[in-house]
């Protein structure tokens, strides 16, 4: 009898630790995540952070969640609560659609805010790639080219070079990417314009 309820026991846990599963919150020491990241994308992304702490002292988070429990920069104020400065944060709130770069009091002249959060496709280095169509596999190399490019240009500034960095060669397939997505969207926008000028030829 005792080994037939333990045995329910093991299997009931077994179940709610499957149910849980997708919203557990992994955390290193330069990444915080949860399913909405590939562990290959956060491996790499604590990589750059480690090695620019160790060179500048300046300590680049990237956190990733489906969704948050807070307003995102409530959150960011709360998370930096138990932070020494310099930092900075890359957070997405997946099911909100919230990106936002928060900074230590200094840091922001380090680095390009307005280039990181931008949605235009040319000039973004992650909401372009984020609000895609194929936006499920899109996540992890948005955000490993967002926190790559903010990484570099800290380093840039203090005349740091990364040995982690990711280099031409990504750049050359984001700006690929964002050629796709901008010449998809010119494409929809030469498609509207011809089918109005076609029904109005016909009417």
């Amino acid at each position: 009898m005792n080994t037939l309820l333990h045995d329910k026991a093991k299997k009931l846990w077994l179940l709610c630790f499957i149910a849980l599963l997708p919203v557990l919150v992994f955390a290193k020491d330069f990444v915080v995540y949860d399913d909405v990241l590939e562990e290959k994308t956060a491996q790499k992304i604590e990589e750059m952070g480690s090695e620019l702490f160790a060179k500048t002292g300046v300590k680049v988070i990237l956190i990733a969640k489906q969704k948050g429990e807070e307003n995102i920069l409530t959150y960011e104020q709360n998370f930096v609560k138990n932070l020494t400065p310099p930092y900075a944060l890359l957070t997405l709130f997946k099911a909100e659609q919230k990106v936002d770069v928060y900074a230590s009091s200094g840091l922001e002249k380090e680095f390009d805010r307005e280039a990181l959060l931008s949605p235009l496709p040319w000039k973004g280095t992650i909401i372009p790639l984020l609000t895609s169509k194929k936006n499920e596999v899109s996540v992890s190399p948005a955000l490993l080219n967002g926190y790559a490019e903010l990484v570099e240009e800290i380093a840039q500034y203090r005349k740091i070079e990364l040995e982690s960095s990711i280099g031409n060669a990504n750049r050359t397939t984001i700006n690929l990417v964002r050629l796709l997505i901008y010449g998809f969207m010119v494409v929809v926008v030469v498609l509207i314009i011809y089918k109005r000028i076609k029904s109005r030829a016909k009417s």
